[in-house]
């Protein structure tokens, strides 16, 4: 096992035993308020916080370009650099924050009409948290560029436990719905808070010399696919539950918001992968060093780590349900393995988005566009059940992997052929 691979695996542990027990936290609050709040009080957080994740795409965008550019610059030992740029970065992503909240503001009418809500209260708590989300998020990408991945690993768990025992308070004394959003709300600012204290000892590194150049048009020719791209993997991955929320009872869309919930399980154990795939094959593609080994290893560790988890909830899907929701929501155990197969290919196709912005090559961009654009129209048209909805996210799922692997093969066609000749000449 080379050097490489070894360091992959290694710090994928990390990080996956960080994200094991950050999710394990974020279940336990899901859960709890599952129970707490009913499933119409339920489905109604879900919704929200589906909402928010899309509001806060530029987030995630900004968490890749934060790490790919102060990877760089930590790769020349440029400390100073690495703290301009965290300034710039977080002056940026405050005012894009701020549109996005007065923009909600504007709308927030039509959207509390969308989602059936008959209070505003907690849509303006819900556009508040944008901005801890993504300040936070930001913070994430320096620590990711750096290879923090334990400090990294360690600021995930303290958000989520805040988020659980704040959650537990507000929702007891009374605050239902809006307390479980405003443990949101304070969980993503002390995260953001406590994520400096990693980064203060780069940040007090001074170098005599710096050749540090802030290129706003190299960054932006990068941002604006790697913006879309994250739309597209936030979309992607969020707009059952929105269309379930529009489409269906708020009842059966709080039970579906649950087993959803369940699925996507799998998608939180495979992300340490990409978490540390990205940053590794951005280093070796700079080298100008071949990265394919890494690539193929993400993508069969990602799958092994799918269809493990997968094949419980084949096995078990009733006694999974009931164990972490409650018998109430055990009635749609059905469900739970057609999910998980949709998670499944969403995962695998996620690897492989990270994989081309990690090398930044965007071509994928516009097979992902028309596969998102079908599945909204498809599910927009036909939707007699939400069984029907789901095999037509495993579909369009599927099909995404498919195209984009294919055009990952079409693009190492000649490495491909060469490899078999000199593997035949060996033999």
């Amino acid at each position: 096992m080379g050097t490489t691979t070894k360091k992959l695996l290694s710090n994928s542990g990390v990080v996956f035993s960080g994200t094991l027990l950050a999710s394990v936290l974020s279940y336990l609050f899901n859960m709890l308020m599952g129970r707490m709040l009913g499933p119409v009080g339920y489905g109604e957080m879900t919704a929200l916080m589906s909402l928010l994740m899309v509001l806060s795409v530029a987030g995630g965008a900004l968490t890749t370009i934060a790490m790919r550019y102060s990877g760089e610059l930590y790769g020349r030992g440029d400390f100073s650099a690495i703290k301009k740029l965290l300034k710039i970065f977080t002056r940026y992503v405050f005012y894009f924050a701020l549109v996005i909240f007065f923009i909600g503001i504007i709308f927030i009418k039509p959207l509390a009409d969308f989602f059936s809500l008959d209070s505003l209260i907690p849509l303006f708590i819900s556009l508040f948290s944008v901005f801890g989300g993504l300040l936070v998020l930001n913070n994430k990408g320096f620590l990711q560029g750096n290879q923090l991945f334990l400090p990294l690993s360690f600021v995930s768990i303290f958000e989520m436990a805040c988020r659980l025992a704040l959650g537990i308070i507000l929702v007891k004394i009374g605050l239902a719905l809006n307390g479980a959003l405003l443990a949101i709300v304070a969980a993503t600012i002390l995260a953001y808070l406590i994520s400096f204290i990693p980064l203060a000892k780069n940040l007090r590194k001074t170098n005599s010399k710096s050749d540090f150049h802030f290129n706003r048009r190299e960054i932006i020719n990068y941002s604006w696919p790697t913006l879309v791209a994250t739309i597209f993997l936030v979309l992607a991955i969020n707009l059952d539950i929105l269309l379930i929320k529009h489409y269906f009872s708020p009842e059966e869309a709080g039970l579906y918001s649950a087993i959803s919930s369940i699925g996507k399980i799998i998608l939180y154990l495979t992300a340490p992968v990409i978490t540390v795939m990205f940053p590794m094959i951005s280093e070796q593609q700079s080298r100008g060093e071949k990265h394919y080994r890494v690539f193929l290893f993400s993508l069969i560790l990602t799958l092994i780590a799918a269809l493990t988890i997968l094949a419980v909830y084949v096995i078990a899907p009733g006694k999974v349900i009931s164990i972490l929701y409650g018998q109430n929501y055990a009635g749609y155990f059905y469900l739970l393995p057609e999910i998980g197969l949709a998670v499944l290919f969403y995962s695998l196709a996620n690897l492989l988005v990270n994989y081309y912005l990690a090398v930044k090559r965007f071509a994928f961009l516009y097979i992902f566009a028309l596969i998102l654009l079908s599945q909204i129209i498809i599910i927009s048209i036909w939707h007699p059940s939400i069984l029907a909805v789901v095999r037509v996210l495993i579909f369009t799922f599927a099909l995404l992997f498919v195209l984009i692997f294919s055009q990952y093969l079409l693009s190492k066609k000649s490495a491909i052929i060469e490899q078999l000749r000199t593997a035949r000449n060996e033999q």
